[in-house]
């Protein structure tokens, strides 16, 4: 019996936008003990990832200073005011030895260490390539991928709708990873969405 290697699975954190419609740059925002990029950071730290990458644009360096030494890289989107397709293709340009990779928003902070451990334990027990939570019948995040699907993600033009079209092309080489809480499905675009988020923290 041959040995396999455990795959290694990088985890990448969208955390370049413009934040238009909160007006200030969400990243920053107060969570917690933290702040909301720190808080979706550590959650991916804490994590069954081999490697953080947090993909920065707008307020790079303030985000930058505000992750301090965590163990993770940064990579810069130059094109980021032209949306979050851009973010993810930085991100996965970055990928070096990875076996697989996940795609996160930083607008997300109540995705745990643990919701993002069940969907890496599932993505590496299946034999499909891309593997994601599902609450309700709805999509969620981590969307996890094989490494396989790196070049379908940089060949998307700005037209394609982005990432989600793969979901669409390749809806047969989906895990769904049934889940007990909307935590996979909630995002925090405008101020009411923050405002409520700090009420439940």
């Amino acid at each position: 019996m041959t040995y396999t290697p455990p795959a290694f699975i990088s985890g990448i954190l969208l955390a370049a936008g413009l934040s238009t419609r909160m007006g200030e740059p969400k990243q920053l925002l107060p969570f917690g003990e933290s702040t909301i990029v720190e808080t979706v950071v550590d959650s991916m730290l804490g994590a069954k990832f081999d490697e953080v990458i947090v993909v920065v644009g707008h307020c790079a360096a303030e985000i930058q200073k505000q992750l301090g030494t965590r163990a993770i890289r940064t990579v810069f989107n130059a094109d980021y005011r032209e949306g979050m397709l851009t973010s993810a293709q930085t991100g996965v340009r970055a990928l070096e030895a990875s076996d697989a990779f996940a795609l996160m928003l930083v607008d997300q902070p109540f995705i745990t260490s643990a919701l993002i451990d069940q969907v890496i334990d599932a993505y590496v027990q299946t034999d499909k390539g891309i593997a994601l939570p599902s609450y309700n019948y709805r999509r969620g995040h981590p969307v996890l991928f094989h490494r396989r699907y790196a070049d379908g993600i940089l060949a998307l033009g700005a037209e394609s709708g982005g990432v989600r079209v793969l979901f669409k092309e390749y809806g047969d080489d989906i895990h769904y990873v049934l889940v007990d809480t909307d935590r996979v499905l909630r995002d925090i675009d405008y101020r009411e969405d923050y405002e409520r988020a700090l009420q439940e923290n």
